[in-house]
């Protein structure tokens, strides 16, 4: 486990750093193939990005929301009729299956589309995707190891959630955390619901222009949060992951839209990071 903890947060450390770097073809959108190294751009500030979007709300709605799911019991109510069901619970494990796929699928797909057809935004689009995807992961992962939420045990012998077992506590244990146990694997947020949000906020900021296709992506990560509320996560962790996907795919969108030239605007106020210089840049 330590060897992994390591391993990522180097990981971390040579993508941030990379994130300060010039890459040549990065200059301007031209119209060309786009390199899949793309996928580090701005990169370190995009995650600060994500945090501070909306001022914080998003992850601070996430860690109020779900102390207010679980106070109130909803948390317990909601498992308790996911539990009492076995055709609800089962009528999830599709999309739970899925959102071990699609994250990978999406990406390579939109990539190998929009090079066939020389459709830079697409492949833009679909760079950007990946980008998101990997904060997620950077993301629910830290998270979970932090927090180390119980499961709330409604399905069991399933395959690819070998940990989860089927719990008959009658006692209400949604609020049980164990705190820094470095289960990476389980927990809070729901890992499924923040990559599909992810994705979705990208695609739509991106393709602010089809409303059809916004609705697509939202109709499908709000399906992946409601399917895995049912049968793996509590439902106070898919609303969690929600809100925490879509600020990783705003801050994203919003810098690759700005890459793209779609949109030119800069804030009054905005934080720059290299890895060598922090600072502050006021537009008057």
């Amino acid at each position: 486990m330590k060897r992994y903890i390591l391993c990522l947060s180097f990981l971390f450390l040579v993508l941030f750093h990379l994130s300060g770097e010039t890459v040549e073809n990065e200059t301007a959108f031209s119209g060309g193939p786009v390199s899949p190294f793309l996928v580090f751009h701005d990169f370190g500030w995009n995650a600060l990005g994500s945090v501070t979007y909306n001022y914080g709300a998003n992850f601070l709605g996430a860690g109020f929301g779900t102390w207010w799911l679980v106070e109130t019991g909803i948390d317990w109510k909601f498992r308790n009729v996911a539990y009492n069901n076995g055709r609800l619970a089962n009528m999830g494990l599709p999309m739970l299956f899925a959102g071990y796929f699609v994250p990978i699928i999406t990406p390579v797909s939109m990539y190998l589309s929009g090079w066939y057809l020389s459709d830079t935004k697409l492949q833009t689009t679909a760079v950007a995707v990946l980008q998101s995807l990997l904060l997620s992961q950077i993301t629910q992962i830290s998270l979970k190891m932090v927090t180390g939420r119980s499961v709330p045990g409604i399905i069991s012998g399933v395959f690819f959630e070998p940990n989860h077992t089927r719990d008959d506590r009658e006692d209400d244990f949604s609020g049980e955390f164990n705190w820094f146990t470095f289960d990476f694997y389980d927990g809070w947020p729901s890992g499924h619901t923040v990559s599909a949000f992810s994705a979705a906020a990208v695609i739509s900021e991106i393709y602010d222009d089809m409303p059809l296709l916004k609705i697509g992506v939202y109709s499908y990560a709000v399906l992946m949060g409601a399917s895995v509320a049912v049968n793996a996560h509590w439902v106070s962790e898919s609303v969690a992951g929600a809100l925490l996907g879509y600020a990783i795919g705003k801050a994203v969108g919003k810098s690759f839209k700005r890459y793209m030239g779609k949109d030119r605007s800069e804030d009054a106020i905005s934080l720059f990071i290299t890895p060598n210089t922090v600072g502050v840049n006021i537009r008057i």
